[in-house]
């Protein structure tokens, strides 16, 4: 049961991320309990989350190892080993834009978190009675409580760089984040690195951090071309090898960066309690800085606020792209006029629209017939071409809060039903 859980969390969370990502390499790797996966490419998608106007111009992760001891998952540390993950992105240009792309790509940043949110809850409990319920419930919690205690996490060498070239003509920058090494391993009551059993009441966890670091270079020379629209190395004028040696120097001797957080090295003490007695804290942590240093230089704060400015006019101009006329204000202006009402016309009359009769009542029968599909579709009876259509136009029509609540909906009759 836990394998194909674990297997289905990983593929969903690498598919989003890691272009031409081999699932089946994985599931093989996850059910012998050791995971090897190397040298994969990062999707130029994998910043959609953060709604924001970037692509992945070239993203790298050179290496994730797991370590399950199925058979002993109770006596046995679950070990993580991630290394090298290197990231550039570049702004969107408002010349690229596709209204299919974007809305293809929201859609799906919106169907996968609606499936990760539910794994876990319809692996769980989907087709089991009320008491099966709570006994699996109570089985997975024990099980996942001691997996969690005893997780065993290394992360070496982590970087992700955003150049622009736009939002400050003239003035090019590079923002980034570094990571040189971060440990986490579950310890005894005196700090020494042990297992430690479900009977404990307490879980002690002991963190090593070692030279993060967060940089603003102003005027700054690039890794490349600081445009989003030039995806892949070539693209941006540059060797693989030599972007990603690059990145690699960049850790290891970052004393050239205009450093917003200088580099902290460090180790926390962190105390969980479990007993759920409330004279005792939740969370007690020790930490521990060698230095905490922060700069900000008037050439960073204005490629900030030119950034800020670049962000807000791009998710400001693409809810209205699809209106804006083809041509510019000066050959035709009354086009531009006509945009300009019905920018402004379309949000008054889409909220008015909210509280008519018609909008109610569509609104009802979408969750109706939302409701039919799902149930048909969970109890794995074939769908028509019409009605598979229809599953799919009501997703991509609702919000992520709707589909969220009407599922759940359609599960509570399914269990009432059988």
């Amino acid at each position: 049961m836990l394998e194909g859980l674990v297997a289905n969390l990983l593929n969903r969370f690498l598919y989003m991320y890691v272009k031409n990502f081999n699932a089946q390499q994985l599931n093989v790797g996850i059910w012998n309990g050791d995971v090897k996966l190397r040298n994969l490419e990062l999707r130029r998608e994998a910043l959609d989350q953060l709604h924001l106007p970037v692509n992945v111009v070239e993203g790298y992760l050179g290496s994730l190892t797991m370590s399950i001891p199925w058979t002993n998952l109770r006596g046995k540390p679950v070990q993580v080993n991630i290394e090298d993950v290197f990231l550039l992105a570049a702004p969107k240009e408002d010349a690229e834009y596709n209204e299919e792309e974007e809305v293809k790509r929201e859609h799906s940043v919106k169907m996968e978190k609606l499936e990760n949110a539910e794994l876990l809850k319809q692996r769980n409990s989907e087709g089991l009675s009320q008491e099966e319920q709570q006994k699996n419930q109570s089985f997975t919690e024990s099980l996942t409580t001691a997996v969690v205690d005893n997780l065993q996490v290394s992360i070496k060498n982590i970087h992700i760089r955003y150049e622009d070239t736009i939002s400050a003509p003239g003035h090019p920058f590079a923002v980034g984040l570094t990571l040189k090494e971060f440990s986490a391993v579950s310890t005894d009551a005196d700090w020494r690195p042990s297992f430690v059993q479900s009977s404990s009441g307490t879980t002690h966890k002991l963190a090593v951090l070692g030279e993060l670091a967060v940089y603003w270079n102003t005027d700054a020379t690039l890794f490349g071309t600081g445009k989003g629209t030039d995806v892949g190395a070539n693209a941006q004028k540059t060797d693989k090898a030599v972007l990603m040696d690059k990145f690699r120097q960049a850790i290891e001797h970052g004393k050239t960066q205009q450093y917003m957080l200088k580099p902290v090295s460090g180790r926390a003490a962190v105390e969980l309690d479990k007993t759920g007695k409330v004279e005792k804290p939740k969370i007690k942590a020790r930490l521990l800085f060698n230095e905490l240093g922060f700069v900000l230089d008037e050439d960073q704060y204005r490629d900030a606020l030119m950034l800020v400015d670049l962000f807000h006019y791009f998710i400001r101009h693409q809810e209205y792209k699809k209106l804006q006329p083809k041509s510019p204000p000066k050959e035709d202006p009354r086009a531009w006029l006509k945009f300009a009402f019905s920018a402004v016309l379309s949000k008054i009359q889409e909220r008015n629209r909210k509280w008519t009769l018609g909008y109610i009542m569509e609104r009802r029968h979408d969750r109706l017939r939302y409701i039919e599909l799902f149930k048909k579709k969970k109890k794995e009876e074939k769908l028509t071409a019409s009605e598979a259509d229809s599953l799919d136009k009501l997703e991509r029509k609702l919000t992520y809060e709707d589909l969220r609540f009407w599922r759940s909906l359609a599960r509570n009759q399914l269990r009432k039903e059988n």
